[in-house]
């Protein structure tokens, strides 16, 4: 009995030792529970301070993008109206042009005519040129044959001038002589009556 006893004491004691070390291992095993506990807690503020301040960086670039994302659609409203404005005016232009342009061709069209018109009133022209040309050209021909026979009749009508004026002065010559004979002979004649006279009278 005394050494059942014995054991059972020193396995009371065994189990006395195995429980206060269990017990300073729960002991030291809360305490770095403990400890770890407070570093997962300072680690889990630190991670919930750094979340807080990104979500607030994150919320700050949120509102600067949607303030840069509106200031963009503004300025892409306001640039889409004033090329509104400048489309309805470059079609309103463009129409004022077509009507210009319009105007233009019909003015054309006129003129192509009026050309045409001007264009056959020419080739009549030149027709009507070439007919009067060629007349005067034989008009000119004729008057140049006229001269011609003019200048030959004025020679001809000098040369019978001079042939007269020749005549003339031969006829004058030859009565001169005539005379000149008539009067001798008168003399003569007057000379023997006087000499026959005075015979007649003795």
């Amino acid at each position: 009995e005394e050494k059942v006893k014995k054991e059972l004491q020193k396995s009371l004691s065994d189990l006395q030792k195995q429980q206060e070390s269990k017990h300073e291992e729960m002991t030291s095993a809360h305490r770095q529970l403990k400890v770890e506990r407070e570093v997962h807690q300072q680690e889990l503020a630190d991670l919930r301070s750094e979340l807080q301040s990104v979500k607030i960086k994150h919320e700050k670039n949120i509102q600067e993008l949607m303030n840069l994302l509106k200031q963009q659609q503004d300025d892409a409203e306001a640039q889409i109206r004033m090329l509104k404005m400048e489309l309805v005016e470059e079609k309103n232009a463009v129409k004022t042009q077509c009507r210009h342009l319009e105007k233009i061709k019909v003015e054309c069209d006129k003129l192509t005519e009026e050309l045409s018109q001007r264009e056959e009133e020419n080739r009549k022209l030149r027709r009507k040129y070439e007919f009067v040309k060629q007349e005067l050209e034989k008009k000119d021909k004729q008057i140049s044959n006229e001269e011609d026979h003019l200048r030959r009749m004025n020679e001809a009508r000098l040369k019978f001038k001079d042939q007269l004026h020749h005549l003339e002065m031969e006829q004058e010559s030859i009565l001169t002589i005539i005379g000149s004979e008539i009067d001798a002979a008168c003399e003569i004649f007057s000379r023997d009556s006087m000499e026959k006279l005075k015979v007649i009278e003795s």
